[in-house]
């Protein structure tokens, strides 16, 4: 449990860094190469394996729905692909995204975002 906390908070910690507070264009740019580098190393130290670490980053994805206020409902769900690098590599670019989009809904900065949804987790 302790790994898994240390893993997502580095996850949503460095894509809210990430995403900065330049224009969307710019983040995504910036998320292009950093996301599966970052979500690599993450769970290279984390020492979790990708099935689990998969799983974690759904609960995050939960967690940054309820903490922007976003409507889970209306929010599209990942599809998990076979492969799990693949999976991880699109559920980590999906979140990237949802950071911005979270972000901007609940009107406070992604790293703002970040904290909120550590918080609700008991990373903080």
């Amino acid at each position: 449990m302790v790994a898994e906390l240390s893993f997502v908070a580095e996850v949503v910690r460095g894509m809210a860094t990430l995403r900065g507070e330049g224009e969307p264009e710019e983040a995504e740019q910036a998320g292009d190469l950093a996301i599966p580098l970052g979500l690599s190393a993450w769970i290279v130290r984390a020492a979790l394996d990708l099935p689990h670490a998969y799983e974690a980053l759904m609960r995050l994805r939960r967690q940054v729905l309820f903490a922007s206020g976003l409507d889970m409902a209306s929010e599209p769900v990942p599809l998990r692909v076979g492969d799990p690098r693949v999976a991880l590599w699109s559920l980590g670019s999906y979140l990237y995204d949802l950071v911005g989009r979270a972000a901007r809904h609940a009107e406070v900065t992604p790293v703002e975002l970040a904290e909120r949804t550590l918080a609700l987790l008991g990373a903080d």
